[in-house]
């Protein structure tokens, strides 16, 4: 914990899935139109990145770690980046294994964000949680605030699924996967370095 070499190993594998799967989705030759429901689909999905980072700087405590401000930087645009390929290419898998069943568009999108939501699960429960330093406020007067956390995680998914699921637009959901980020280093203070290398605090 603290020295981030799992996490750039993770990362690594981002850019494998983004080499192996995602190929020209990353630089679509032609430009798509931005129609009002596309325009919607992503506001929407921006209040719910706001409204995730007020909730979760809500439900976490630093503990007195100081903010490391290159970390939030570096995690923010490296996981934002990575993770959002690796989550891109499980939703991939999931259309695929759909698709061998039916052709019918609102059962891929089904099976897509059943893979992706799986694997996002399991990576922030078997990983994420081990890599992060202890976050989780034991205050009560904040407890009401993990009520909204899982069903917001929910929406988030379903939102990015269906960006990237209509308008195979990769970036957008980088965008908000980097500003998700950012908001969670800025709420735990998580350092990638150690603190003998780098200690940049408030």
């Amino acid at each position: 914990m603290g020295t981030g070499i799992y996490v750039m190993l993770y990362w690594a594998v981002g850019v494998l899935c983004a080499i192996l799967f995602l190929g020209e989705e990353l630089f679509p030759q032609k430009k798509q139109q931005r129609d009002w429901k596309r325009v919607l689909l992503v506001f929407t999905s921006l209040l719910l990145v706001i409204f995730n980072a007020f909730i979760y700087k809500n439900s976490t405590e630093t503990l007195g770690r100081p903010l490391d401000y290159v970390s939030m930087l570096v995690f923010g645009l490296g996981n934002g980046i990575c993770e959002t390929f690796i989550f891109i290419t499980f939703f991939k898998f999931g259309e695929a294994w759909m698709a061998k069943y039916t052709d019918k568009k609102p059962f891929l999108f089904l099976g897509g964000l059943l893979i992706f939501m799986a694997f996002s699960g399991f990576i922030h429960g078997a990983f994420w949680m081990n890599e992060f330093p202890p976050h989780l406020t034991s205050d009560p007067e904040k407890m009401g605030y993990k009520a909204f956390f899982m069903p917001l995680q929910f929406a988030l998914a379903i939102s990015w699924a269906l960006i990237y699921f209509l308008y195979r637009d990769i970036w957008t959901v980088v965008f908000l996967h980097i500003i998700v980020d950012i908001s969670v280093i800025y709420s735990i203070h998580y350092s990638l370095f150690s603190r003998s290398i780098i200690t940049a605090g408030l």
